[in-house]
Parts: C-alpha cells; sequence; structure tokens
C-alpha cells in the first residue's frame, strides 16, 4: 500500500462514461492509495438497485470502506444537496481513520456539485412549477427553452432543450428574483468540499465504448435484472427517479407487457449510448480532469497504475 500523500486534504476522484470499467480500476486503484470509496453514483444511491446499478461485490469491496450506497428506498427523491451534504461527512469520517477518499462514479451533477460547489437557490413555489408544467403540456419543453434564452442565454446553452427540470427551475428562480439563475450561481454558490481533487477520467474510443455498453446491457440480464425489477415492482417501491434509471424503466416496461424483453434489451442499449453522448458533454466542462485512455488491449493492472500516478501528481 503507498502511504498517503504529505497534504491530508488531497481528494481522489476517478470518474468517466457508463461501461468504461471505472469500477474495477477504481477499487484497486483505493487499495494501492490506502482509499476508502465514495460512491458518485445517482443510481447507486437507491436501496435494492444492484445489478442495473453494477454495485461492486463484496469480494471487490473487501478491505475498503464504501459511502454513499444504500442512502434511500426507490421511492424516496435523493437531491445533488442531499449528496453533497452526504459526500462532504463522508470525507470528514474517512479522514477521521486517517485515509484518503477517493470518488468514484459517472454522474455529471453529483461531479459538478463536488468540483464548482452548489447553488440553492430560492425555495421550490409548487404555484409556479405547475404553471411551467401545464404551459410545457401544451407548447412543447422547447418554447419554455426559447423563453429562457430570451432571460438567460448563458442557461440556455448549458441545458437542453427538453430538459423540463432545470428548464424549470431556471425560469422559476428568474420569476421569484428577478435576476438569472447563471447570475446567482456564480454569486452565491455554496463552497464544494474543503480539499485538494485530483481528478482523473477513463474513457475510451467510440468502437470500444459501444462494444462495452452492450456487453454491459448483456451481462445485466444474464445475472438477472428481470428478476430484480419484478421483485422492486411487487414491493411497489420502484417511484419516482429510480424508476427512471436506465435498464429498470425499460424492464419495467417488458414486466407490463408493453416491450418484448428483446425490444427491452434494445431500448437499454440505445439509451445507454445516449447517457454515455450526454456525459461526454458534461465532461467538457472540466478541463481538470487528466484522461487515461482505455484501448482494445489494456490491461486493468496497466490502467491502475496509470491512474495512481496521476493521483500521486507524477
Amino acid at each position: 500500500m503507498s502511504p498517503a500523500p504529505r497534504d491530508p486534504l488531497v481528494i481522489y476522484l476517478l470518474t468517466g462514461c457508463s461501461a468504461t470499467g471505472k469500477k474495477d480500476v477504481g477499487f484497486a486503484a483505493a487499495r494501492q492509495l490506502g482509499a476508502d470509496v465514495v460512491s458518485m453514483d445517482s443510481v447507486k444511491v437507491f436501496r435494492g438497485l444492484e445489478i442495473g446499478a453494477a454495485r461492486p461485490s463484496a469480494e471487490e469491496r473487501r478491505g475498503i470502506d464504501v459511502y454513499l450506497m444504500d442512502q434511500v428506498e426507490p421511492s424516496d427523491a435523493f437531491s445533488a444537496g442531499r449528496y453533497l451534504a452526504a459526500a462532504a461527512s463522508a470525507v470528514q469520517e474517512i479522514r477521521g481513520k486517517r485515509r484518503l477518499p477517493l470518488f468514484l462514479g459517472g454522474t455529471p451533477l453529483y461531479l459538478r456539485a463536488l468540483l464548482r460547489g452548489l447553488f440553492a437557490g430560492p425555495p421550490a413555489s409548487p404555484e409556479i412549477r405547475a404553471r411551467l408544467r401545464e404551459e410545457a403540456d401544451s407548447a412543447g419543453v422547447e418554447a419554455l427553452h426559447r423563453r429562457l434564452a430570451e432571460i438567460d442565454p448563458q442557461a440556455a446553452r448549458q441545458i437542453l432543450p427538453r430538459d423540463f427540470k432545470r428548464i424549470s427551475r431556471a425560469l422559476e428562480v428568474y420569476a421569484l428574483t428577478g435576476r438569472p439563475i447563471s447570475e446567482l450561481q456564480r454569486l452565491y454558490t455554496h463552497p464544494a468540499i474543503d480539499g485538494t481533487f485530483r481528478v482523473v477520467g477513463l474513457r475510451c474510443g467510440p468502437d470500444l465504448a459501444r462494444q462495452r455498453q452492450e456487453a454491459r446491457v448483456e451481462r445485466m440480464l444474464e445475472r438477472g435484472l428481470v428478476e430484480e425489477v419484478r421483485g422492486l415492482l411487487a414491493r411497489g417501491v420502484l417511484q419516482g427517479e429510480a424508476a427512471k434509471a436506465i435498464g429498470y424503466r425499460e424492464i419495467a416496461a417488458h414486466l407490463r407487457g408493453e416491450l418484448s424483453l428483446a425490444e427491452a434489451r434494445e431500448e437499454i442499449v440505445r439509451a445507454t449510448h445516449r447517457l454515455v453522448r450526454k456525459q461526454e458533454k458534461w465532461f467538457r466542462r472540466f478541463p481538470e480532469i487528466a484522461w487515461v485512455e482505455r484501448t482494445e488491449g489494456s490491461g486493468n493492472a496497466e490502467l491502475v497504475a496509470q491512474v495512481v500516478r496521476l493521483f500521486q501528481g507524477e
């Protein structure tokens, strides 16, 4: 095991798109560095979402404490604000053990909260949100996005035209404060976790990426994703954000008779490809990420060695 760096406030962070192999590389790197793992995955926070979330096995976790998995029931909500607060507590606990935190995952919203801080903003207004929902239903989400572009071009450039959740929040903030959300985010962002982040990303070329994504979907199905979803539905807990998670949404549709299993598989593959394209766009906003390339011939030991060297500043 490598000795801890002189800076006790160092925080390691390994990210990358879905199916790049972050889990295997991250846990091996944590073992070498004497670090504990803090999950940076918006699906792993839900209890019972095991196979579709690619949760690490007991053997993979051996000797490493893992934080921020199994935080809430699938029927509950878990915001970026809750994540950041829980992450700060996890980092404090890990440091108390004289170990180092290694954040591991690919959820861009959590990455942004960790590296840039989080803008809390005014409390939600149910009345404004209901009105915006009605407008989106009648005129389309794109119409709301065009309105946002008129009052806050910077925010509009950063939000996809059909991302109703973020568009409506930006419009809501403007209605409540009279100021663009992009301006308020610059002025009133909560500080991120205290420490020096060393950020590494794992990526691969498009052909290998698609191959790995499709192989991951096959593994999920082979390991019993259908039965896992069936059990969650029987308990009545697969609701809210958890019900929209890739793999769970499509298999639930299959179990309702809306898709054949083959159609569900294809939908999962397509959704994974869309997710990866979205992740790639997000990651371009973080120039501090030092990228490690996975190729057809890359072995995990080689990748782990590269990641550890970057974490140690070599």
